[in-house]
This record gives C-alpha cells, sequence and structure tokens, in this order.
C-alpha cells in the first residue's frame, strides 16, 4: 500500500481549516503578512537584540516577534509537522511570504546555502501535494534571495536539500548516495513547508548554514566556518530581501 493510506487524499478538502483554530483561539490583531522562520534560540536573541521587535504571544507554540511590516518566528518544536502547523497557522494569520532559514547538515561542504529543491523524505508533503519526488520554493523570491546574498557580498552555493523526519536514521549508504547524486544539505522541514506554501498559494524560500558535516562520520563541529556569524548575516539579508 502506497502512502498516505488514503489515495489521492490530497484532492479532498479538509475537515478542520487553521482558520477554524485561529477563530477558536480568538487570535485578533494587524498581524505581519511577510515572516522569517528560524529554528534556533541564539538567532531570535541576535534579532531581538539588533532590531528590538515587539513581542506577540499567541500560545505556547507560536510567538510573534514584529519588526516594521514583518514577523519573526522561531520554531519550539522540530520536523516537519510541527514546522508544517505553525506555517499553516501563520497563513491563517494572512502571511503570504516566507523566509525559512534554519541550520542543515552538509553532505559535501559547509557554508550559506539556497535552496532549489527538496527531496521528499518527510510524511507531511503527501497529505498536501500528490506524490513526487521533490517538493519546491517560490522561484521569484527564492530568485530575490539569492540576489540579496548577491548584493550584499555574502558568498553562498545554490543547492538541493534532503528532508527527512528521522535524523538519527540517516543511514550512512543514504548519504553516501545522496552526496553522489548532488544533494548539498539535509534537514527536517523544508519540503513540507514547500508543499504547504504551494497548496496554500503562498510564496516561500529557504536557506540553510551548514552546522555539521556528514561524510564517512558526523562530525558537528566546524573551526573554519563561523555557524553563528553566517546565521546572523542570513538574518540581516532574509530582512532587507522581505521589505525591498
Amino acid at each position: 500500500m502506497g502512502y498516505p493510506n488514503f489515495k489521492n487524499k490530497h484532492l479532498h478538502e479538509s475537515l478542520m481549516h487553521p482558520v477554524d483554530y485561529i477563530k477558536y483561539k480568538k487570535f485578533k490583531g494587524n498581524f505581519p503578512k511577510k515572516y522569517i522562520l528560524i529554528y534556533q534560540e541564539s538567532v531570535k536573541n541576535y534579532f531581538i537584540k539588533k532590531y528590538k521587535p515587539k513581542k506577540i504571544k499567541l500560545y505556547s507554540l507560536l510567538t510573534i516577534y514584529v519588526y516594521k511590516d514583518l514577523g519573526v518566528v522561531r520554531m519550539t518544536g522540530i520536523g516537519a509537522s510541527n514546522a508544517s502547523v505553525i506555517l499553516e497557522e501563520l497563513i491563517a494569520l494572512g502571511g503570504r511570504k516566507f523566509l525559512n532559514i534554519g541550520t542543515a547538515g552538509g553532505l559535501n561542504q559547509e557554508g550559506i546555502f539556497v535552496c532549489s529543491k527538496a527531496l521528499r523524505d518527510e510524511g507531511t508533503s503527501y497529505h498536501y501535494l500528490a506524490k513526487e519526488k521533490y517538493s519546491y520554493p517560490h522561484k521569484e523570491l527564492t530568485q530575490k534571495l539569492k540576489s540579496t546574498l548577491i548584493k550584499e557580498k555574502i558568498a553562498f552555493s545554490e543547492g538541493i536539500t534532503w528532508t527527512i523526519d528521522a535524523p538519527y536514521r540517516e543511514t550512512k549508504v543514504e548519504v553516501e548516495y545522496y552526496a553522489k547524486k548532488g544533494v548539498s544539505t539535509v534537514e527536517m522541514e523544508a519540503s513540507a513547508l514547500f508543499a504547504v506554501a504551494k497548496y496554500r498559494k503562498v510564496k516561500i524560500a529557504s536557506a540553510f548554514v551548514v552546522s555539521d558535516f556528514l561524510g564517512k562520520k558526523w562530525s558537528p563541529n566546524f573551526h573554519k566556518f563561523d555557524v553563528k556569524k553566517a546565521q546572523g548575516k542570513l538574518i540581516d539579508v532574509s530582512i532587507g530581501c522581505l521589505r525591498s
């Protein structure tokens, strides 16, 4: 039997819409239409210290830090399911443009990577889109992110990411196979976020800083590349990208 269990479920209407949850929780206010999604506490702290945003706590999983006309949300959970729920709720609150900025494991080299497409090795995306190998970010927004990086003279590469639900089951044979196929990074959210965005007809692009390396063995530390500094640069670039 294929996955998901119910054939062609992506073609059918949901019983519950995220707008229903927003109404149930009685979230009210003027929320941003543009968002940066982040994952690390250190990145959140960098953003708060530099930009002095307004804090709007909606509930335990969703706090929005508002700077001018955009919001920053730090994911408090991990993985595709958690990230997709938050994206759905932000869309229900009026969000239309999103930059997903995180860290990833590197399969070939360290650095900053702008995602060109995401290999769907997680379960969430298949509830939104038909079964295909990849899901894709918004082309124009991705190009704008790249152009902003170039303008700011920040070195980056463009590459494919592998999105997986089970980081402790990234097998040696898979890592070797995907590295040879030109996959640049591995993480846990991108392919699902791209699927949700396409389904809901909003724009999303994504970039990652390689924080660990998957070669013949796992290497969690880089001594030649400053991950925190690169993340700060990505936040600054993302703000410039969304506000221009």
